[in-house]
């Protein structure tokens, strides 16, 4: 075989393979709101005080937001605004109570509600955003090698071989 054919099937091979390699799904978990504050009977906390809100990321994808509430005293009263929150409203929480938000896109508002309770309550919240996207996602060098994989290695690759081994034949 001409030498010709084996670096065009090199190079098409090495062009899909680092295509294939950026294409592999990743998940990643960012923790974006870790907070705690005390809450007095008879008052709200939020929805845009501080870490009571949150814009999910702009990927190609939808993220997941998982969130836990941890109270202390008496329960208190969650409710969470934003795409796909139905029913997150007015959610009795009281000890721990866990929420998932599934797809999630776009801001979402959070608001701590004791005007019903009688004594304070210790209000621990932790939300982390959660998304499974491929590896190039995450990656600029990733995505443009991926792209200089799919675009320019696999068709240079594939001309050099059909060209040499066109050739080839010909002077055959």
């Amino acid at each position: 075989m001409k030498r010709g054919v084996l670096v065009g099937v090199f190079l098409a091979l090495l062009g899909l393979a680092v295509f294939l390699i950026s294409a592999i799904p990743i998940t990643r978990v960012d923790e974006v709101i870790k907070t705690s504050f005390t809450l007095s009977s008879g008052s709200k906390y939020g929805p845009y005080d501080t870490g009571t809100y949150y814009h999910t990321r702009v990927f190609i994808f939808k993220s997941v937001l998982k969130g836990e509430v941890l109270v202390e005293g008496e329960g208190i009263y969650l409710t969470v605004n934003g795409y796909n929150t139905q029913s997150l409203r007015n959610i009795y929480v009281e000890g721990q109570e866990s929420i998932v938000i599934d797809p999630a896109d776009d801001l979402y508002t959070f608001t701590f509600d004791n005007t019903k309770g009688d004594i304070e309550s210790l209000v621990r919240f932790t939300l982390k955003e959660v998304w499974t996207g491929p590896m190039c996602t995450g990656s600029h060098p990733l995505f443009i090698a991926g792209l200089m994989g799919l675009f320019l290695l696999l068709p240079s690759g594939l001309a050099t071989f059909a060209i040499t081994y066109l050739r080839t034949r010909q002077r055959d």
